[in-house]
């Protein structure tokens, strides 16, 4: 790998690889996973770790991918419902002395999950995946401490405060009324979606990007597809986030900046928008976040539920 470009190359190709991966393990079992799929998040972070060996991207990436293995052996032993990675009251139940492969699994998870920290200590996609391993192991004073890792660098996790407060028996104070994180990267979250089912189900697209120029992209091509859909959920994201390493966050409600353009369509008003660029900082291509309590992607994620 010679140059950047190459380096960014693999980062997205990593990260792209991982989202399709851990789409599949939402209801699939390790039986229905294709290596393959899993072997191309595996060569795309090899090849970033032979130009980068202590690159946090790829370590981040291959965390979620052991996470996302787990998860797929849960589905298969578990009694079903919720997804324990993301609901705050279901949270990891332990698994069984004997389950040998899922207590390997979730081994992985953690040795992947303290190789990442270690190259990036405010990563709480890290911090929080460890915590659910260890929470799985029965290990719960060690997960409460993790889970405490990631609401101190994300303090609007509400499900790693739940899980705080479950696992210790306390009760911590609300977070900040202003969005305040700790995340070590900058980045712009562009969501464009609707609540479709009391379930939590959604239609729409949500966008991570390091580029504000591609977040105007985005939202513009978007636009008219998603006002036809507008006003047919339950609830609604329409807006643009962003985080700013080392500072408070901002964003803009997008509702509030439509206009008309010269032919009387509609288009938004981006000299009204919170949209600062990202010079310095800037999350890597390819590189997942948690943020919010939420898992997300880089680039684009097509919500269909």
């Amino acid at each position: 790998m010679s140059d950047m470009t190459d380096i960014e190359s693999a980062r997205r190709a990593a990260g792209a690889s991982l989202q399709y991966f851990w789409e599949a393990t939402e209801y699939g079992t390790l039986d229905d996973l294709e290596d393959e799929d899993e072997d191309e998040v595996r060569d795309a972070c090899a090849a970033i770790q032979e130009a980068v060996p202590d690159d946090p991207t790829s370590a981040v990436c291959l965390t979620v991918l052991a996470l996302g293995k787990l998860r797929a052996h849960l589905n298969e032993v578990s009694d079903g419902g919720e997804d324990h990675f993301e609901s705050q009251y279901d949270p990891p139940a332990g698994l069984d002395e004997d389950d040998e492969l899922g207590q390997e699994l979730a081994g992985e998870v953690v040795e992947a999950a303290r190789h990442a920290l270690g190259l990036q200590p405010d990563d709480n996609l890290a911090a929080f995946s460890l915590a659910c391993a260890l929470h799985w192991l029965g290990e719960d004073e060690s997960a409460a401490a993790a889970y405490r890792e990631a609401l101190r660098i994300d303090p609007h996790d509400d499900i790693a405060r739940a899980r705080v407060e479950e696992l210790e028996d306390v009760v911590l104070p609300d977070p900040p009324a202003r969005i305040t994180t700790r995340h070590p990267y900058g980045f712009h979250l562009l969501e464009m979606t609707r609540l479709v089912g009391h379930s939590g189900g959604a239609k729409g697209q949500v966008w991570l990007l390091n580029d504000a120029s591609a977040v105007r992209s985005a939202a513009e091509d978007y636009l008219a597809e998603w006002l036809d859909g507008r006003g047919q959920g339950l609830d609604e994201d329409f807006g643009v986030w962003t985080h700013v390493p080392g500072g408070q966050s901002g964003g803009t409600e997008l509702a509030e900046v439509l206009r008309q353009d010269p032919a009387g369509g509609p288009a938004l008003d981006w000299s009204r928008v919170f949209l600062p660029s990202l010079a310095h900082g800037r999350l890597p291509a390819g590189h997942p976040v948690r943020w919010l309590g939420r898992l997300h992607f880089f680039g684009r994620t097509e919500h269909d539920d």
